[in-house]
């Protein structure tokens, strides 16, 4: 079962086994852990926790101990995550649910802010690139997140204290751009990059979760 589960590669599908082996099976919870540990260890890209990816975590901290950083005080949490919104625990392995982005901003003092990102329509819409080559423009995508970025703040300047807090997030390029950069520096906040491969650093990722646990037990829509 172990085996046959890993080669299905999705990582959402660990929740399903999770919920499957304690209600089905007389496994204790430390043995389905366990499974659990080795599977995801499985699923996990080659290089994530290579001894240079362990390092460059490594050194992420140590740069950022030096700092006034303080997850507990001065940091909000940036990310995202694709929910199944009306997936069944009962077919997860022969239905493919519709996909749903939530966009988040989490701190230590609760949720900041989230966002839908609406699944977008196959476009027809080409442009050429400078090498001819046609592709499909990501725009909406990346308008969506800047908007997002915007948005936060907005929330945040509600509340003086926040005033030159961190936004940690990943370093995806519409993050790491300098117009990005400038204009989170020009509304009085900081960015703090996390390293490649480190979703352990990123307390929102525990948020995702949860989340996701709860509405893996909850249908909510009824079509």
């Amino acid at each position: 079962m172990e085996h046959q589960f890993a080669k299905r590669n999705t990582k959402s599908a660990i929740l399903e086994y999770i919920d499957e082996n304690l209600r089905r099976s007389r496994r204790s919870y430390e043995e389905v852990k366990a499974i659990i540990y080795r599977i995801e260890t499985r699923l996990q890209p080659i290089d994530r926790n290579s001894e240079q990816k362990i390092q460059e975590r490594l050194d992420w901290i140590r740069k950022w101990e030096k700092t006034d950083m303080d997850f507990t005080r001065n940091c909000v949490f940036l990310g995202e995550s694709a929910f199944h919104i009306n997936s069944k625990r009962s077919m997860a392995w022969k239905t493919r649910a519709t996909t749903t982005t939530i966009l988040g901003a989490i701190s230590a003092e609760g949720l900041i802010k989230c966002s839908l990102r609406l699944p977008q329509p196959p476009s027809n819409k080409k442009r050429k690139r400078g090498d001819g080559v046609a592709h499909t423009s990501k725009g909406t995508v990346t308008g969506h997140d800047v908007s997002f970025l915007k948005a936060t703040m907005d929330e945040m300047g509600r509340f003086p204290h926040m005033k030159c807090h961190f936004l940690v997030m990943d370093n995806a390029p519409i993050h790491t751009s300098d117009n990005t950069v400038k204009y989170v520096e020009s509304r009085g906040y900081r960015c703090a990059y996390l390293p490649s491969y480190s979703p352990e650093l990123n307390p929102i990722e525990q948020f995702w979760s949860v989340i996701k646990s709860k509405v893996k037990r909850n249908r909510f829509l009824k079509k």
